[in-house]
């Protein structure tokens, strides 16, 4: 029986924040209680900042490059992330939403009470990262990469998943059912304990080399 999912904490944001830039960021600068609409005149480059209750609306972060940044109660809506290089963030009771992040690097990323909902993120990398309490909804993560990756309470909702590798990553727990792919990568063992629904089962069978005889 698969694990009942914990309920994800959602961003913590003060009411009133004050409208904030990103120009002339800096290696281990602190953003807090911040309010960010308008985008930076050239591309955001900066490691190991950290973004505390910030509220990201409208904004372009495509290739951006914030490796190792810290992402505490942090809200991005309508943003644009691809390309950004996100090696090692660390994210916490953050949300996306309708957000695009094509080719995003979050590489060894850690993730914790993060949701991603209405979100076109193909080709996403999230290779040997941990995601603990990480719910995709209504998300488009065609052809990403989660090789060796950590979940604990993975959801996927009623995402696209169409030639996701998944390699070296348990999917125990993980409900696939809802799910929209043609194709995913994967071994037999990384698929033991997940749930999927009776229709995706021969694609299953096919993909490890079982025939079946009518």
């Amino acid at each position: 029986m698969a694990k009942k999912q914990r309920h994800i904490q959602k961003p913590d944001l003060p009411e009133q924040l004050e409208k904030m830039t990103l120009n002339e960021l800096t290696d281990e600068d602190f953003c807090e209680m911040g309010s960010i609409q308008e985008t930076a005149s050239s591309p955001v480059q900066a490691e190991r900042v950290r973004f505390d209750q910030m509220h990201f609306q409208n904004v372009r972060l495509n290739d951006a490059a914030l490796p190792f940044s810290h992402w505490l109660d942090v809200l991005f809506e309508n943003c644009d992330l691809s390309g950004a290089r996100l090696q090692g963030a660390r994210f916490n009771r953050v949300e996306f939403r309708n957000c695009k992040l094509a080719g995003a690097d979050l590489d060894r990323a850690i993730m914790q009470d993060v949701t991603w909902t209405g979100c076109e993120a193909p080709y996403l990398l999230c290779n040997e990262s941990e995601l603990r309490d990480v719910y995709f909804d209504h998300c488009l993560i065609k052809g990403a990469n989660f090789i060796h990756a950590s979940a604990d309470h993975l959801q996927l909702g009623t995402s696209d998943i169409d030639d996701v590798q998944f390699s070296g990553t348990s999917l125990a727990n993980v409900d696939l059912s809802r799910c929209t792919f043609t194709q995913i990568h994967l071994n037999e063992a990384d698929l033991r304990g997940s749930v999927i629904a009776p229709e995706q089962a021969a694609g299953f069978i096919g993909l490890f080399g079982i025939n079946v005889k009518d």
